[in-house]
């Protein structure tokens, strides 16, 4: 479902999310196509009244392929193939506190408090090596122009389980501030014959406020400090059940897990300084960030990793337990991540031409440490602590990056041509603690080029454009050949715009010389595999994008409708086999992507009411000849939202997600089978001040 807005180009775009609504430097047609199709307003009647805080379907609204997952987890994607070189960015700063040293991290913002979302399937050549394969990008809301505004929402499910957020935003002739809060909580039977239950606890706090221009400027400025909080706790472990056991209860879990969890911190300080200058109009960001990561993960029965043998031991001994017992291993991580970076841009006019320089410096850091807990699962299906804790790895990796670029955009009548080329220099290093045997200190740096054309032409309801790029990502720490990923990007895009009907058709080849491939797609890794990056060489994409968007309107009633289809031909180029994949054949398709992806969307808005419908299909991912992965048939998931308007001010919702009641599997590998979501119903109110 795509914002109403068409001729914007993504510079601009840019530009607004970096210190809120600012008006467009240029009207290009040129990547005009991305903007139009893979941006979602999170004000649209057709989302807003969704209330997600998280969601799958959302995500695959905008192309991106979207990876199950469990219940409040948040979802692994992957753009066009490739796992890594995708920026998640929040505000045009990075997500992740350590994008090049953890790069293996799956971390998402909450959507209650963003104004939109979008994403970039190609080369973005002002974000680097880490944007080079695909952006995906979220605005948080912008202080309000009124005096004072206040959004409230509260809403529960049908097990009780609440979740409530405040933003209160204002503004005065020269200040502005705004304050969010945001509350999830769910205690949820997960089937354990103890008193355990899943637990989910997540707490937001957005805080903004900012300035414009000092008393005697010589130039209109505008400067915005922010500060965001985010403290989650998830009850969620790595084993699933066997196929019998998940037939007959999908949500239940095994005693041998009732102590797993993982617990997160993260925190992001971000000062933003605009200032208009005569022509032109310069951006600087500073910005630190940390997160700090707690868990305990069940991972093996017997000091052995827990495959489909072990696994159905555990479920025999769940249903007949005896007083000898099984000893279980956890693993124990306390991690820490920050990151620090400057960016500055600066956007020139040129007549119609438009030119963008950009550069940044940026640091991060991943400090490392696993220990191994030993537990004693009894008669009464009890956890006794065996053993004091032992280490299992502890290492350090580190890497500085340096980027530059430059992008033009000239506007001739209905042609348009965009040339952009940028530059990233990456140095990382791993340092080794303890119990390390089977890791390798790394010290190395590398740089690559990102150059890229793109030739566009409008012409009444039509929109013609082609590009080629280059991309290039370089390698992570846990890298031992120290390979950047590479590939070659081929993109033609059409677009047609009729009334309130909007269809675009793209067909694109991605051929990679090298592809980057860590422990974040859907496997269950070890410790030190998490570590590592592997490489996989010639793989070959090729698909094809289609996007339709039409509203009917009547006279006492709309219908919004809104389709999205991905077809991808992901190959790899050679037979091989690795320490995270498996084995893999040349030819065969890349188990993370599924060859077709569809997100629908229909509603009916009428007066006060209004209910629409997301749906995500996706075919089979995963292949039987790679160990570890025992593939997720295709899956179908349907959300339902319906919506009163008591007043302007005033409405209440129902949101179901999950509509079908389908056992949906979020993962199928070694350790069994976990489920996503199951059908929920959610109660809720939300009040605009």
């Amino acid at each position: 479902m795509s914002d109403r807005s068409f001729s914007v180009s993504m510079v601009a775009s840019a530009v607004v999310l970096i210190l809120g609504s600012f008006p467009s430097m240029a009207d290009t047609v040129t990547e005009s196509f991305e903007t139009k199709n893979s941006h979602i307003d999170m004000g649209q009647a057709d989302v807003s009244l969704f209330h997600y805080r998280q969601s799958s379907n959302l995500l695959a609204q905008t192309g991106v392929t979207v990876h199950p997952n469990v219940a409040n987890a948040d979802n692994a994607i992957s753009i066009r193939g490739a796992t890594n070189g995708i920026a998640v960015m929040q505000d045009n700063i990075f997500y992740s506190a350590a994008p090049y040293s953890a790069q293996n991290l799956v971390s998402l913002p909450n959507l209650f408090f963003q104004s939109s979302l979008s994403s970039n399937k190609q080369t973005n050549v002002g974000q680097g090596g880490q944007g080079s394969f695909g952006v995906l990008d979220y605005t948080t809301a912008v202080i309000s122009e009124r005096d004072t505004d206040t959004i409230v929402n509260i809403e529960i499910d049908e097990d009780g389980s609440p979740a409530g957020g405040l933003i209160v935003s204002g503004k005065t002739k020269e200040y502005g501030m705004l304050l969010g809060v945001d509350y999830q909580k769910s205690e949820d039977d997960a089937g354990f014959n103890t008193s355990f239950d899943d637990k989910h606890e997540k707490t937001d706090i957005l805080f903004k406020i900012n300035a414009g221009s000092l008393a005697g400027a010589r130039n209109p400025q505008k400067t915005e400090f922010s500060y965001h909080f985010t403290d989650t706790r998830l009850d969620n472990s790595s084993i699933g059940l066997t196929e019998n056991d998940f037939s007959l209860a999908p949500d239940k879990r095994y005693a041998a897990t009732q102590l797993d969890y993982e617990k997160g911190k993260r925190q992001r300080y971000a000062l933003a300084h605009q200032v208009n200058l005569s022509g032109s109009t310069m951006f600087t960001d500073f910005y630190y960030q940390s997160f700090s990561q707690e868990g305990q993960d069940t991972l093996f029965v017997d000091d052995q990793l827990i495959n489909r043998q072990l696994l159905q031991q555990l479920s025999e001994f769940e249903k007949n337990p005896t007083a000898q017992g099984l000893t279980t291993n956890t693993a124990i991580s306390d991690n820490d991540f920050d990151g620090f970076g400057v960016q500055t841009k600066g956007i020139s006019m040129y007549g119609a031409h438009e030119v963008t320089y950009q550069a940044r410096y940026h640091t991060d850091k991943a400090e490392i440490k696993v220990s191994q807990l030993d537990y004693f699962l009894g008669e009464n299906l009890h956890l006794a602590l065996q053993d004091t804790l032992y280490g299992v790895s502890d290492y350090t990796d580190e890497a500085d990056a340096i980027t530059s670029s430059v992008n033009t955009k000239l506007n001739y009548d209905a042609w348009s041509v965009n040339i952009g080329l940028g530059y990233e220099h990456v140095s990382v290093s791993r340092e080794l603690g303890n119990n390390t045997d089977l890791m390798t200190a790394a010290d190395f740096s590398d740089d690559g080029w990102l150059p890229a054309i793109e030739v566009a032409y409008q012409n009444d309801a039509w929109l013609f454009a082609l590009s080629a790029k280059q991309a290039w990502t370089a390698a992570s720490a846990g890298n031992s050949q120290q390979r950047a990923q590479e590939a070659l990007q081929y993109q033609l895009a059409l677009q047609y715009q009729q009334g309130a009907f909007v269809a675009g058709l793209s067909t694109y080849i991605h051929d990679f010389d090298n592809q980057h491939v860590t422990c974040q797609w859907g496997i269950n890794c070890l410790p030190g595999q998490e570590a590592a990056q592997v490489n996989l060489k010639d793989v070959a994409v090729n698909g094809v994008d289609v996007n339709l968007d039409y509203s009917m309107t009547f006279d006492s009633f709309s219908i919004p409708m809104s389709l999205a289809y991905t077809y991808s031909q992901a190959e790899f180029g050679q037979t091989d086999c690795d320490a995270i994949i498996g084995c893999y054949r040349d030819g065969e398709q890349l188990p993370w992507v599924p060859e077709q992806q569809l997100s629908a969307s229909i509603g009916v808005m009428m007066g006060q009411f209004s209910l629409v419908a997301n749906g995500l299909y996706q075919t089979e991912t995963g292949n039987a000849f790679t160990p570890g992965n025992y593939g997720v048939d295709s899956q179908l998931k349907v959300d339902l939202a319906a919506k009163y308007q008591m007043t302007p001010s005033h409405e209440f919702y129902v949101r179901v997600e999950n509509l079908l009641d389908e056992d949906l599997v979020a993962k199928n590998y070694q350790m069994g089978m976990l489920q996503q979501t199951e059908m929920t119903t959610y109660l809720g109110y939300q009040g605009h001040f």
